[in-house]
């Protein structure tokens, strides 16, 4: 897999991200990307991940609700669309581009059928990205709800997540859902702590 840093950096992702920043959506994909990189850090030493799957996952994280810009609902597929045709992105190589968008437009409940078209081995890193971001996603669940992710942990055969912030029982509830895809990718259970 390329290193996506060869074709993007932080300048050139938050040009894009300004210009389709909607209700302040930065903000969360920003906070996003943050917890993103804490889980896949807290991973790191017990998978075989590459330098460029952190990357590749912590621009997935910025751009994931770019599409916000042109529609709230169906902001998936706009996102999709977004990274796919931004000029801004035109000299990231096709394959790397869709990867990036497909990692992208996947945080929620689908994963884009784009991906039945990779290899096993190249599909089993973008499920393994697309999990990872679909958690860090749900930790800001509703955007404004002064979440804050404390640890991240893998220990007793499970990731545990630690969070703290007064609307917490939100926030478990969707990480609740929004687990499965991790469990069955990683084989381990996600276990929380509020406090």
């Amino acid at each position: 897999m390329h290193n996506i840093t060869d074709y993007l950096n932080d300048i050139k992702i938050f040009r894009v991200l300004d210009k389709y920043n909607v209700s302040d959506i930065i903000s969360h994909e920003k906070k996003v990307s943050r917890y993103a990189l804490q889980i896949f850090d807290s991973l790191y030493p017990y998978y075989k991940f590459e330098y460029e799957e952190r990357t590749l996952l912590y621009y997935s994280a910025l751009l994931h609700d770019i599409g916000y810009f042109i529609n709230k609902d169906n902001h998936k597929q706009h996102t999709k669309y977004i990274i796919l045709k931004e000029p801004l992105l035109d000299n990231i190589p096709d394959v790397l581009r869709k990867i990036l968008a497909l990692i992208a437009s996947s945080h929620g409940k689908s994963i884009d059928t784009s991906i039945d078209f990779y290899p096993l081995k190249e599909k089993t890193i973008i499920l393994k990205l697309i999990s990872i971001l679909r958690i860090a996603d749900a930790l800001d669940h509703k955007h404004i709800l002064h979440i804050s992710l404390e640890n991240v942990k893998l220990s007793n055969n499970s990731l545990n997540i630690e969070i703290k912030g007064e609307s917490s029982n939100l926030i478990l509830k969707k990480l609740k859902k929004r687990s499965s895809l991790f469990s069955k990718i990683y084989n381990i259970p996600i276990c929380t702590n509020c406090f």
